[in-house]
């Protein structure tokens, strides 16, 4: 099965193709936008036109400037906006804006903003050049690579669709990922199908013989479809342990249930809340009497304020609760007095199980936020964030009964489970950070089952190692030990004999570098250590184990991106989606891996924006909440929602487009 990849025949297709759908898009508002058009043009300075054709116009300015090639800056300009649209998610008739035409006009008159048409054009032709960038990352990986199979829905088509995505370590020790295949898919899911397009794509990027493992939601895992997988690699990959590593399940889904159950015990008690924060929040009078009560009667800290939550992440809703139980008092006697409310009064039960609910979901919430504040997202943290919650449900279940006692139990069960599949993984992980070893993972295993099977754990954890040890001892070239000798002291029979003294000497005695490293002093156990920086700083130290340590620390625990650990969906949402025709799924593929390409290779060291974490500004945190209530309390709550909602505008007028198309 042969992978397409869009060539010049595809990429005219493509372009005929969306040419009548952003015909369309201009053509339906022609008018509008004609006589914008003309508005633009007598506004722009002078010998600038919007429709000046690339560059063609006259400039003005030093002779330095006007002395370089305009084609190529105009170029670069075209790219960056290209690169802007399909990776931000933005409509392809962002060109077509009047208030962006005005702002390029601003900044470059001799800038014509390429059409819709165009715009794919572009990125197609954007996305074979970078394909080769990539496939030259992968070959040239230092060590093995790793793959998660993610399945998600596209709100934009309302559709299920499924990703592969390749993450390894590079040269210099950083995290790496490219999604290298993007297929819709039609339910119910045909695993065949998936099965010979993740063989074919294998293939086609030629990695099949550098795979070390794959990780699955659930419908995949243990499937017939990984099972055809494994036995297909074994015939050209040499599986590490005997591909006991070869199937990790997503995290994300284990911790969501456990997260679900939670709040389904409250369910009804959550809306009650949501309806009175909303009230008070709706009605400016209104909040700022329940502030003034709080800050006058209760002595409360009213800079902390009510906020409101979305139901697709559910650290909003943690949030909410958190607020709501800090103004109780307060809360029971507005309420009391408020008949618009008063009947989602709170009982006393139902105020004492918000409580036992929020204090069981503040131990994800605090663990999930150590998970995001790391420098690495490597699966030694992931093994440190399930054992808390996997010992917080062991603690309840076995403890006295309580309200969340039968969740906690049947969770117990199905998180088990979890730990049992994915164990060794998560502990040859935790064992190769330097903080931890063994000694901490044997800590672990006690707390949970005590110290017989804590020690038996320990035992297989430490085989595996020393397996995998052997393993990569046999093919990485590593410098030799046997140290200088100085020939001019010694004959040359003598010599010789000596370097074999001293070879097999070295090899009774010296220890593994395996031994060598466990046996080390820990680091700071309190110190935020960089294990991927340790284990580069110490390559020379352990030339083999920090191979094993690369390969080990790639594996992704969770197929989810970690921006999203607090999400309970799914979604891939990118407006330029809606203007490209579902019967081209070529181009959809080739698009949805260039946006995934020019996200990571704009955050990647030496770009501008490194370090600059756009995930945040989407998923939200706390203190997002915070500043968004504040900005809120500076105008009046009743027209809350009237303004910022020009993407949703968008959105419609996409909608109306496709209809009408």
């Amino acid at each position: 099965m042969e992978e397409d990849i869009p060539g010049s025949d595809d990429i005219q297709a493509a372009g005929m193709s969306c040419e009548k759908k952003s015909d369309n898009l201009v053509h339906l508002n022609e008018d509008r936008v004609y006589a914008c058009d003309n508005d633009i043009d007598k506004r722009l300075p002078c010998g600038a036109s919007s429709d000046n054709g690339g560059g063609n116009g006259d400039s003005s300015g030093d002779d330095s400037k006007s002395s370089r090639s305009p084609d190529v800056e105009l170029d670069k300009i075209r790219r960056a906006m290209c690169n802007m649209v399909i990776s931000d998610g933005l409509s392809l008739r962002t060109s077509e804006r009047v208030g962006f035409k005005i702002f390029v006009a601003s900044l470059c008159p001799h800038f014509n903003p390429p059409s819709p048409t165009d715009l794919v054009k572009d990125a197609l032709n954007y996305y074979k050049e970078e394909r080769k960038i990539v496939e030259d990352e992968l070959q040239r990986a230092p060590g093995r690579i790793c793959f998660t199979v993610d399945n998600m829905t596209d709100d934009i088509i309302e559709e299920n669709c499924t990703c592969l995505t390749a993450h390894w370590i590079d040269c210099d020790w950083n995290l790496q990922k490219r999604m290298i295949k993007f297929e819709t898919l039609i339910t119910p899911f045909d695993e065949d199908y998936v099965c010979a397009t993740i063989k074919s794509c294998l293939a086609n990027w030629k990695i099949s013989n550098k795979v070390l493992s794959f990780t699955v939601d659930k419908p995949f895992y243990r499937s017939s479809m990984m099972v055809s997988i494994t036995t297909h690699l074994q015939k050209t990959n040499s599986m590490v342990l005997g591909g006991q590593l070869f199937h990790i399940s997503c995290s994300h889904e284990i911790i969501n249930l456990v997260v679900v159950a939670g709040l389904n015990l409250i369910e009804k008690v959550i809306d009650k809340i949501r309806s009175i924060v909303e009230h008070i929040r709706s009605f400016t009078s209104k909040k700022e009497k329940f502030y003034e009560l709080a800050r006058s009667s209760f002595g409360l800290d009213t800079s902390k304020r009510l906020i409101g939550d979305t139901d697709a992440r559910w650290n909003s809703t943690f949030v909410m609760l958190d607020r709501f139980l800090y103004f109780r008092d307060v809360i029971d006697s507005f309420v009391s007095k408020d008949k618009n409310i008063k009947v989602f009064a709170l009982k006393q039960e139902e105020w004492e199980r918000v409580a036992e609910v929020f204090n069981f979901l503040k131990v994800l919430y605090d663990v999930m936020n150590t998970y995001l504040a790391s420098k690495t997202q490597t699966p030694n943290v992931h093994f440190h964030v399930l054992w808390t919650v996997f010992r917080k449900l062991s603690d309840i279940s076995n403890g006295p009964p309580s309200f969340l006692f039968t969740m906690a139990k049947e969770l117990h069960l199905e998180f088990d489970k979890y730990w049992s599949d994915n164990c060794l993984v998560l502990s040859c992980a935790a064992v190769l950070d330097p903080r931890f070893k063994l000694e901490r993972v044997e800590y672990c295993y006690e707390k949970l089952y005590g110290e017989e099977y804590a020690r038996e754990m320990i035992g297989k954890v430490k085989t595996a190692l020393f397996d995998m040890f052997v393993e990569y001892n046999k093919v990485v070239d590593k410098p030799n030990n046997v140290g200088y000798v100085a020939r001019g002291y010694l004959e040359h029979d003598d010599y010789e004999d000596y370097v074999a003294f001293l070879s097999k000497r070295s090899k009774v005695e010296e220890k593994s570098e395996l031994e060598r490293y466990l046996e080390d002093w820990h680091s700071d156990m309190d110190k935020d250590t960089d294990v991927l920086a340790y284990w580069k700083n110490n390559s020379k130290r352990f030339p083999c184990l920090s191979c094993l340590a690369r390969d080990i620390l790639t594996v992704p625990i969770s197929t989810v991106a970690w921006k999203s650990v607090f999400s309970t969906t799914k979604n891939f949402h990118c407006l330029w989606r809606k203007s490209i025709p579902l019967e081209t799924p070529i181009v959809m593929e080739a698009l949805v891996c260039y946006h995934d390409w020019v996200r990571a290779r704009g955050l990647m060291k030496g770009s501008p924006f490194y370090g600059y974490n756009d995930d945040d500004v989407e998923e939200g945190s706390e203190d997002e909440f915070e500043e968004n209530e504040d900005e809120d309390d500076d105008g009046d709550d009743e027209d809350e929602g009237e303004d910022g909602d020009d993407e949703d505008e968008d959105e419609e007028e996409d909608d109306e487009d496709c209809k009408e198309d």
